[in-house]
């Protein structure tokens, strides 16, 4: 109770801060919102129509298939040996299969 009375000073300048917050929205806020000409109707996925161009326009060389460094290349991959599946319910009971 000692400290609610210490900061008393306190409390009242964040209230006080608080109403005049208030007011100012209430009184001095402009009503009006902006449409930003991105977001037209008009201009709705244009950054997608100018992906597909681009993407139409590249050409992939196919004589890299068969350049020295392509076929030079090792795999080193390790194939992963079939195991054994889980339960074939798992949504049923623990214990009963």
């Amino acid at each position: 109770m000692q400290t609610l009375m210490k900061s008393k000073g306190i409390l009242a300048t964040i209230a006080l801060f608080i109403v005049a917050m208030f007011l100012y929205n209430i009184f001095f806020k402009s009503e009006s919102i902006t449409i930003l000409s991105e977001l037209s109707s008009s201009s709705v996925g244009d950054d997608l129509l100018k992906t597909h161009e681009a993407l139409q326009k590249v050409v992939f060389d196919q004589s890299l298939f068969s350049s020295s460094g392509y076929l030079g290349l090792i795999d080193f991959s390790i194939a992963i040996p079939q195991q054994m599946m889980g339960r074939s319910n798992p949504f049923n009971i623990i214990g009963r299969e």
